[in-house]
């Protein structure tokens, strides 16, 4: 079965629809609840371990040297962190990997509503397919990069375009790849 025709199914499924619109509204709490310190971290707090979890495993195997993972919130100006990982070597080559590994989560998401969350309306357990629901929109909602994610990650992001683009127009051989 192909990739488009697995998705088709998948859409069509029973329990999809309300599923989704169950994760949606998940989500839509949580971006709401962001402005109350201890109830986006209690609401989070799946997601958040998650996200900094991503960032935790890909700077290990980077060699960013992971220094310190925190999952306690804190408010910084405005807004709250939710946690935090602080590392001894982020550089250009590792940067882009390790500030925007949390969006890797999305796969993890998607896997929680069609294995646990759509089965589970299927056989009509409700409490599991809220739980689920609730599982995936804090990973979906974790997927996203952070400010300071973005910042970790942009240097990276730009040399990585400056080095491709040098590629593209000084090695016409480059160009043939992606034909």
């Amino acid at each position: 079965m192909s990739l488009a025709e697995h998705v088709r199914s998948v859409l069509h499924h029973s329990g999809f629809l309300p599923s989704l619109l169950l994760v949606v509204l998940i989500i839509a709490l949580l971006l709401r609840a962001r402005s109350m310190r201890w109830a986006i971290a209690l609401l989070a707090l799946p997601g958040t371990f998650a996200h900094e979890l991503a960032h935790f495993i890909v700077g290990f195997i980077l060699r960013g040297e992971p220094a310190g993972l925190s999952l306690l919130p804190r408010r910084s100006g405005n807004t709250w962190i939710l946690g935090e990982v602080s590392f001894y070597r982020i550089g250009i080559l590792n940067g882009a990997f390790i500030g925007l590994a949390p969006v890797a989560l999305l796969p993890a998401g998607w896997l929680c509503l069609i294995h646990i969350a759509l089965p589970a309306w299927v056989a009509g357990h409700r409490v599991v397919w809220i739980l689920a629901s609730y599982l995936t929109a804090t990973v979906v909602f974790a997927s996203a990069p952070s400010r300071t994610d973005l910042k970790v990650a942009a240097p990276s992001l730009i040399a990585y375009c400056a080095a491709f683009s040098l590629c593209w127009l000084a090695f016409p051989t480059v160009r043939s790849w992606v034909h």
